[in-house]
């Protein structure tokens, strides 16, 4: 079975009090996914105990994939993957 490998997104500002974002992104059949558990905590989402943010996807009702990934042929376990339209999705709840 192949599983999905991580890419890695770094942007640096030229500002150097402007620290560093770094986020993952998984290719699968073409298509970029976002790991849920990087870009989580920049929504406003509160994440489960395993750093994750499937209960606040779930109750928000946005979409994503649940799939085991590897990085540099390491398994990372099971992720939560947004679609760039489910990530714009995100974006848009508003927030207590």
């Amino acid at each position: 079975m192949n599983f999905p490998r991580i890419k890695t997104v770094t942007v640096d500002s030229h500002d150097e009090t402007i620290p560093a974002v770094r986020f993952r992104l998984v290719e699968i059949g073409g298509m970029n996914y976002h790991l849920a558990r990087d870009i989580g905590h920049h929504l406003g989402l509160k994440a489960d105990e395993d750093g994750d943010y499937r209960s606040a996807l779930t109750e928000a009702r946005i979409p994503y994939n649940d799939l085991a990934i590897f990085d540099r042929d390491q398994p990372l376990g099971s992720h939560a993957l947004l679609t760039e339209a489910a990530f714009n999705q995100a974006r848009l709840v508003k927030r207590g």
